[in-house]
């Protein structure tokens, strides 16, 4: 067999099982059996951004995006095998302000899955939130 022949087999196979992987343990596959969406999202739109969901730390790869009724997400073209894009109604988001080693964030948490936290950079999730029409009291809830 010739190296050429098992990289060609080989990396989807294990690109195909990361993914899964990835998907299953940030939360992923459990917020798309709830927030799944199939539409054409009509929002402002910010690409190649970081977040972590769940203990998976996704550098880059995701699309967020905010309309007034709800957050999306939507994984770059290499990971939507297993990370549909998401919808998640503004009535389902919970937020909270947090503190890293050096950097402030807002952990976003869903009320159907209050367990999966999606962490995004504080001036991204303030993006996402005025966009929405969501703004942030300092408290951490949202103003309706």
């Amino acid at each position: 067999m010739s190296f050429e022949w098992m990289s060609a087999v080989l990396f989807p196979l294990l690109w195909t099982g990361m993914s899964f992987l990835f998907a299953t343990i940030s939360g992923w596959r459990s917020l798309a059996r709830t927030y799944r969406f199939d539409g054409e999202f009509d929002g402002e739109r910010w690409g190649s951004k970081s977040a972590s969901i769940g203990s998976i730390v996704y550098r880059r790869c995701l699309t967020f995006g905010a309309a007034k009724d709800g957050l999306y997400i939507r994984p770059s073209w290499f990971f939507r095998l297993w990370h549909p894009p998401l919808f998640i109604p503004w009535t389902d988001v919970n937020v909270a302000h947090a503190q890293g080693w050096v950097f402030r964030y807002l952990d976003l948490r869903f009320v159907y899955m209050p367990k999966i936290r999606v962490r995004v950079p504080e001036r991204l999730g303030s993006l996402l939130l005025s966009a929405g029409g969501r703004p942030l009291a300092e408290t951490g809830s949202l103003v309706t």
